[in-house]
């Protein structure tokens, strides 16, 4: 049997997978990452037979319709046909399945999909509510509406924040105010946000006193470089598009939130290219000085932000 999971939210997925998983009750398990192996491989593994032919349950994340190749998805196809007692769990990436394609039919009619679907304002609150109940856990409406402010409604962030605040109430029975004040930290995302805003006004003093606020809160820096090259990368691909693109015709060929593309116009203006192209350079002199040479890595970054 295939299982297909699709969602945008990490730990909802996250959670249905391990109930899965568990309900399946399979020792041999074998995991795949899809952006370092591929169709071939999996298939491979789910025919081989082991020397104490032992049911084997196969976790590929990862995992993207949209990347596969021809070939491999005839592969994929064949073996949904065809498919043995072993168990496949595909996690996907993608953000909906194209249900013109083949493959998506074969795995709709054969297959189970599971699609998780993002949690609204009300949903989530329940959500939270119930794993405190779950955990036996009182707690009131006015605290959860509280941590949801915090999180800033994020699903994958709350839910990561409640977890933790679970484990530091164990032994407990009421969750306080002062609970929620010492362990729902800052959202880490909006303060990203932040410092890519402020290294691309080129703010060097509003980018170091972000920067500290992330690293404070555990946030790697190799992370938060990763994050300016993306953003720099996209910059750069906006910038080349525009000269022949809207806006919306850009989103469309980077297949990337509308609103994203607007937030990068006022900066086209404010970067050659070449400027862009020597920043780019920058960045990728820095991933090798923490990674290969072992600078310190915060030292890296800080020396970046004073250079702009």
């Amino acid at each position: 049997m295939i299982y297909v999971f699709l969602g945008k939210d990490f730990n909802i997925v996250k959670k249905q997978m391990d109930e899965l998983i568990k309900s399946l009750n399979i020792n041999n398990i074998i995991k795949y990452d899809f952006t370092e192996s591929n169709i071939g491989e999996v298939l491979d593994e789910v025919n081989y037979i082991d020397l104490f032919n032992e049911k084997k349950l196969i976790i590929v994340s990862n995992f993207s319709l949209k990347k596969l190749k021809d070939k491999d998805e005839e592969l994929l196809n064949n073996y949904i046909l065809n498919m043995n007692d072993n168990v496949i769990i595909f996690r996907l990436i993608d953000e909906e399945l194209d249900n013109r394609k083949s493959i998506t039919k074969a795995l709709k009619s054969k297959c189970k999909v599971i699609e998780c679907k993002h949690l609204d304002y009300k949903n989530l609150y329940d959500y939270v509510a119930t794993m405190f109940k779950e955990n036996k856990l009182d707690i009131t409406y006015y605290q959860v509406k509280k941590i949801l402010d915090l999180c800033e409604y994020n699903v994958d962030y709350t839910i990561k924040e409640v977890e933790k605040l679970i484990i530091y109430k164990i032994g407990d029975k009421k969750v306080t105010d002062k609970d929620i004040d010492e362990v729902i930290s800052k959202n880490r995302e909006k303060e990203m946000f932040t410092l890519i805003e402020t290294v691309m006004d080129k703010n060097i003093a509003g980018s170091i006193e972000s920067f500290k606020v992330l690293v404070s809160g555990k946030t790697e820096s190799i992370v938060i470089l990763d994050n300016l090259a993306k953003q720099f990368r996209l910059l750069y691909q906006t910038k080349i598009l525009s000269k022949t693109m809207n806006e919306t015709e850009i989103s469309k060929n980077l297949s990337v939130n509308p609103f994203v593309i607007k937030k990068l116009y006022p900066y086209l203006n404010k970067y050659k290219e070449e400027e862009i192209i020597n920043i780019l350079y920058k960045l990728s002199d820095m991933d090798y000085d923490i990674k290969v040479s072992g600078y310190d890595k915060n030292k890296v970054l800080e020396s970046f932000f004073l250079t702009l």
